[in-house]
């Protein structure tokens, strides 16, 4: 019990000093869209090397001392001057560095949004080895806006050697729907020799829409505008046999035509069909007896599929409704609707 205490307890510790240290930094560094490392945003501190390189070199000019050895007064002299050389050099890799962020496209809760930095120096001086990175997880409004969730640290190495301007792609795994903030990017470098670390912690505000995830569910009874049977056309379902698709996330795997796998035709999904109005809602009361997110996936499932049917269909929310229509457009009005319920 006292290991349980004493890691809880830590555990609240760092929290607090990682939630402390994200306040500091958005006073210090506040989101914006283009971000230029200077003084201001730049920090460094030796590297576990360098502070090995400078007992060394502490250890030679002792030697030097006792043994009146001038060799290794040099030497102790020379490997100084390298540190601090050092030191300039890799606070200079950084400085003058734009980041310019661009916000990922919309995607499913569970998968990858992958943003765009573009990094550009502003001075005929080359860069190297810029290490650009974020947490493999970021922090949503439906968590904590203000603390980051422990995962592997990702990046990608950008070089402005050959051309003044490069792009990085970070794909970080979207957790939950809604509105998904990128976290602040780790930008560091221990060009040239290792011996000291610079780096930044800059928030390019980039963000993405995040719709729920789909998962695969029975149409229930709808109910449409119309009564005639001019009004009348197929919507999936589970009576008649259409045809094949693209297999799309949250399909069933009862639906799947392992077949048409085996014969090396791709990963398709088996179409059924149901006679239903031709304007069909889709209602939120016909998932009633589920919760909230499963709810949303289900909408979310059947939205896919009439939209891939390319029939007119309508959604109903508790605060809002969508007359039914079809295109693109139209699904991806719905779709941002089911993201940013609540």
């Amino acid at each position: 019990m006292d290991t349980q205490y004493r890691r809880r307890f830590l555990s609240l510790i760092q929290q607090r000093i990682e939630r402390w240290h994200l306040d500091w930094l958005s006073r210090r560094a506040p989101a914006q869209a283009l971000v230029r490392l200077g003084g201001r945003n730049i920090y460094i501190l030796p590297t576990g090397q360098g502070l090995l390189f400078v007992i060394t070199s502490v250890v030679v000019f002792v030697a030097a001392i006792n043994y009146a050895l001038s060799l290794a007064f040099a030497l102790s002299f020379l490997m100084t001057g390298v540190f601090l050389l050092t030191l300039v050099h890799t606070f200079m890799n950084l400085q003058g560095v734009t980041l310019r962020g661009h916000g990922a496209e919309a995607c499913f809760a569970g998968d990858s949004a992958v943003f765009k930095i573009i990094v550009q120096r502003d001075d005929k001086r080359i860069r190297e080895a810029i290490h650009v990175g974020v947490a493999e997880t970021a922090r949503h409004p439906k968590t904590d806006n203000k603390s980051s969730a422990k995962s592997p640290y990702i990046s990608q190495i950008a070089n402005l050697n050959h051309s003044p301007t490069t792009e990085v792609f970070l794909a970080v795994t979207a957790l939950k729907r809604g509105l998904f903030e990128a976290p602040r990017l780790m930008v560091k470098t221990a060009y040239p020799l290792g011996l000291w670390e610079a780096w930044s912690r800059p928030d390019l505000a980039m963000r993405c829409l995040v719709y729920p995830r789909p998962q695969a569910c029975e149409l229930p009874a709808s109910s449409g505008a119309g009564d005639s049977a001019d009004n009348l056309a197929s919507v999936p379902g589970s009576e008649d046999f259409y045809g094949l698709r693209n297999y799309q996330p949250g399909d069933s795997r009862r639906q799947i035509a392992w077949k048409t796998l085996a014969r090396g035709q791709g990963l398709k999904t088996k179409q059924f069909v149901d006679p239903c109005d031709f304007n069909l809602m889709l209602d939120w009361t016909q998932f009633s007896g589920l919760d909230l997110e499963t709810r949303l996936s289900c909408l979310c499932y059947q939205v896919l599929q009439l939209s891939a049917r390319d029939v007119d269909f309508g959604l109903r929310l508790p605060d809002q409704e969508f007359t039914p229509d079809r295109g693109e457009e139209h699904r991806r009005k719905l779709l941002e609707a089911l993201a940013l319920w609540s």
